[in-house]
């Protein structure tokens, strides 16, 4: 029920990129590389937008105006991929991190796409691990965070791993501990999947994934009252979410 979360941290990134300053007397290749991070940024906004075609032009445009702009590249593999072409999104991605192969956020971009596009999980985590050895890496726990979803499809041990790993140095991350809870779920460790699932409404306010996994774990723990509450609860907060539909088919 999770959605992607694996573009976020680039995404949040470029939300506030465009820093270039000209002077009064630019050079021609000051004023392309200026023109190519605004073009970049309103390709980040069409995006967001969901304005896929404009946000594709203006990508277009930034390498054009600056052919080594990882970032730009980057940010087209992702719209080709939302588009429906995997081998145009794929040489975006793979001309990103041939420019930028120490920047985490270019890496987990690819990898993501790997991981999550393709079913490439092995690949995918040599490029997860890769942007985890980088020092001085501000999205370490969104890295580990999308790492461990990678992994869960083929190796719970190394996910839970990633996960214990980040909420070490991140113990009030409620995401954290809903990702250990999914995991211990699946694995049928349903007490393990309790406490963490409690220790998360402690530091937030309940999403329809933590409500959905209570109420499918309490019930799995026989506890059907809390079970019936917590389905109760997402379906009165959350009535259009997939958990409360899932819920209301009796999934």
């Amino acid at each position: 029920m999770m959605q992607k979360l694996w573009v976020l941290g680039f995404l949040l990134v470029l939300a506030g990129c465009v820093t270039t300053e000209v002077g009064k007397n630019p050079s021609p290749v000051a004023d392309q590389n200026a023109a190519a991070e605004i073009n970049l940024q309103l390709g980040v906004n069409y995006f967001r937008q969901g304005n896929l075609t404009a946000a594709r032009e203006k990508l277009e445009k930034a390498i054009e105006q600056k052919p080594n702009l990882a970032q730009a590249h980057s940010m087209l593999g992702l719209v080709y991929q939302e588009i429906g072409d995997p081998v145009e999104a794929e040489k975006q991605y793979k001309r990103a991190v041939k420019l930028a192969s120490n920047d985490p956020n270019t890496l987990n971009d690819y990898a993501g796409f790997l991981c999550f596009d393709r079913g490439q999980v092995d690949n995918a985590l040599t490029y997860f691990d890769k942007a985890l050895r980088i020092p001085l890496n501000d999205n370490r726990t969104m890295l580990y965070s999308n790492a461990a979803r990678c992994a869960m499809q083929s190796d719970p041990q190394r996910a839970e791993n990633y996960l214990r790993t980040a909420l070490a140095s991140d113990r009030d991350n409620a995401l954290l501990m809903v990702q250990i809870a999914d995991l211990a779920y699946r694995q049928q460790q349903y007490l393990q999947a309790r406490v963490f699932l409690e220790r998360s409404l402690e530091i937030t306010s309940p999403t329809p994934t933590m409500l959905y996994l209570l109420s499918k774990t309490e019930a799995q723990l026989g506890d059907i009252a809390m079970s019936r509450q917590y389905r109760a609860q997402l379906v009165e907060l959350y009535p259009l979410s997939e958990e409360a539909v899932a819920i209301q088919r009796g999934d």
